[in-house]
């Protein structure tokens, strides 16, 4: 989610592809044994052993009496007026440990850019892997990553991302993206590329499922707190939410090719921060620099034990 520069154009809309390599040098850290058992961090305090800021803009803080939250705090992730494009010029945190397989996710209200004019904000929680080897051998440097982002100018579309591979000096990638509208249950868009401009491969079995997804009546990311969350596993992953009534919603159940689902330890990262090039998905233009400060909170995170 973190990949600069480059842009492709799906079914009229542009999709910036947003690069993951963080400035920071950090030591690499053991991966955490996959469990069944899901942890629940609700950020009373700001966990410093579990968590740090990824930028040089972060600044982590716990808001209290937040209308929504669970116990009434959540952590703040606050994007200034005016910031410089791009995940490094905006605000977030991962952890300091990597896990690999488990359920991750976040339960949050992502960043509102009411009243403002186009302004490109981008809110994610996502698995990210530093090892940039070719590990697969398919000639293309690894990018492991599982993304769940949402764009503050079409908060009722949530965009799932699953890559393997990026390369920064070609055009060669292996990602796999689905757009949903939650609103309406609608699939924008479901798709496998090798390469930026070669259009979506053949798509396989397992790949696109399920084909609609059940609507949720109201759904704004901006205006509620909701649930997001993913279980990773070698040969699947789920994305997932929870309606109106706190059930079970499946955005999309991945069951296709397994090489095609990234197998590295990974930090587990949340941030908000400005898109000069991507747009709402199915056209028009919404990628103006903020011109006020935009804030996620976030009342959960969930981490495998």
């Amino acid at each position: 989610m973190f990949r600069a520069g480059r842009v492709r154009t799906i079914g009229g809309a542009a999709l910036a592809l947003v690069s993951s390599a963080l400035v920071t040098v950090l030591v690499s850290q053991p991966a955490m044994a996959a469990s069944s058992a899901t942890r629940t961090i609700g950020w009373t305090d700001l966990a410093p052993t579990l968590i740090r800021p990824n930028t040089d803009y972060t600044q982590l803080a716990t808001a209290t009496k937040v209308p929504g939250t669970t116990d009434g705090k959540a952590l703040k992730l606050t994007l200034p007026a005016n910031p410089e494009a791009g995940p490094m010029g905006g605000v977030g945190f991962e952890t300091t440990k990597a896990y690999q397989y488990g359920t991750f996710g976040t339960r949050m209200k992502t960043a509102d850019c009411t009243g403002q004019n186009a302004p490109g904000v981008v809110s994610a929680a996502f698995t990210y892997s530093r090892d940039h080897n070719d590990t697969n051998g398919n000639g293309v440097t690894d990018n492991n990553e599982i993304d769940f982002e949402i764009l503050c100018s079409q908060p009722d579309v949530v965009w799932m991302t699953i890559w393997t591979d990026y390369s920064e000096t070609s055009n060669n990638l292996r990602s796999i993206s689905r757009v949903v509208n939650v609103r309406t249950g609608q699939v924008l868009y479901n798709c496998y590329i090798v390469s930026y401009g070669t259009g979506c491969q053949t798509p396989q079995a397992g790949e696109n499922v399920p084909a609609k997804t059940q609507p949720i009546p109201g759904f704004d990311a901006s205006k509620q707190f909701r649930t997001y969350k993913f279980d990773w596993q070698p040969d699947h992953i789920t994305f997932y939410t929870f309606d109106n009534q706190n059930r079970k919603v499946v955005l999309w159940d991945y069951r296709g090719p397994a090489d095609r689902i990234p197998h590295t330890p990974s930090l587990f990262m949340q941030n908000v921060w400005h898109s000069a090039h991507w747009d709402p998905f199915g056209g028009g233009s919404a990628h103006n620099r903020p011109t006020a400060a935009s804030t996620a909170f976030i009342d959960s995170t969930f981490l495998p034990q």
